[in-house]
């Protein structure tokens, strides 16, 4: 095996963090105004898995990286993840 595979991709954590903020700016949209259209409805339910997928990819492949953009993508990565699933929460405590 190479150890091309082993390399730490800049580009992938920063494309996940791209999509999870126009997910999580869509959701925000529909919790300001419900009405129909709602454009981001399947991607809701993707912020966190992408923000999971995010996550470990970064603590498994630059754990000898402690930069300061590191430390940011982790905690917005803690965010995308969290956030949806309290919303989600909220709104099925409120709707029972």
């Amino acid at each position: 095996m190479s150890n091309n595979l082993k390399e730490f991709h800049l580009w992938i954590p920063l494309l996940l963090m791209g999509i999870n903020v126009i997910s999580v700016g869509f959701m925000v949209e529909e919790l300001i105004d419900a009405s129909p259209p709602n454009y981001g409805a399947p991607l809701l339910f993707l912020t966190p898995i992408f923000g999971l997928i995010s996550l470990s990819y970064i603590s498994h492949y630059a754990t000898k990286k402690n930069t300061l953009l590191i430390w940011l993508l982790q905690g917005l990565n803690c965010f995308f993840t969290i956030f949806p699933l309290i919303v989600l929460i909220i709104f099925t405590l409120i709707m029972i």
